[in-house]
């Protein structure tokens, strides 16, 4: 694949390069991880939906049509739904490394609260089913709208990548470090040199009594002491 404005070889569409026949197109978030995205929410929705029936069964609100494919349902389910998840997080990663995108920038909380209701909700007594189903129904679409915003704003920083500050915060201040030629008295970062050459002496700096009276008094008596009685 190559750019259609400079010709240059692409590994992808709409990867950023140095575009001799124009502005770079910012790049585009990879195909499979669209893929990945829109598989895992379908399974979350669909996981949720199941343990949704599962407790209506289990608190006698609903009656199965077959306990075979209710059993069948059960593991496969669980299963499906794991390994979107953790497909879609690999996918993710590495879509952030690759563009230099901090993970904390991206991240949203209901990834992490949805992933420890459904390893609470394997920690719940024998004799609660109904609630065993309706957390991991909740933790399902927790994990769900979780994955969905994380895209969302992972998408948006592709799209809009933040600037680096690596040349105007070289000292970790987060202030431009100054040139000398702009440097200026009396302002941060202006350089002893410039203010050496921006000073002129004057015949009374030179004068003794001027910079600090002590001084002129105690030359005054050693001369005093110096000099031959008459």
């Amino acid at each position: 694949m190559n750019c259609s404005n400079c010709g240059s070889q692409l590994d992808h569409p709409g990867q950023g390069h140095t575009c001799l026949g124009g502005v770079a197109p910012p790049p585009q978030p990879p195909a499979h991880w669209q893929v990945a995205q829109w598989a895992l929410v379908t399974l979350a929705a669909l996981f949720a939906g199941f343990s949704v029936v599962r407790a209506a069964i289990t608190a006698d609100l609903l009656t199965p049509p077959s306990g075979a494919v209710i059993s069948a349902l059960s593991i496969a389910g669980p299963l499906a739904f794991f390994a979107a998840f953790l497909t879609w997080s690999n996918v993710t990663k590495r879509v952030i490394d690759a563009h230099s995108i901090a993970a904390a920038t991206v991240r949203h909380w209901a990834i992490g609260a949805g992933a420890l209701l459904l390893l609470l909700s394997y920690l719940l007594p024998v004799k609660t089913p109904t609630a065993f189903h309706v957390v991991r129904a909740a933790a399902a679409i927790l994990l769900g709208i979780g994955a969905l915003i994380t895209h969302s704003r992972a998408t948006r920083r592709l799209a809009d990548p933040a600037t680096t500050a690596d040349q105007n915060d070289a000292t970790g201040t987060g202030i431009a470090p100054q040139r000398m030629d702009d440097a200026r008295p009396g302002q941060a970062g202006s350089q002893p040199a410039r203010l050496a050459l921006d000073i002129e002496t004057q015949p009374e700096d030179w004068n003794a009594s001027l910079w600090d009276p002590e001084v002129q008094r105690d030359i005054e008596r050693r001369r005093r002491q110096q000099a031959p009685p008459a």
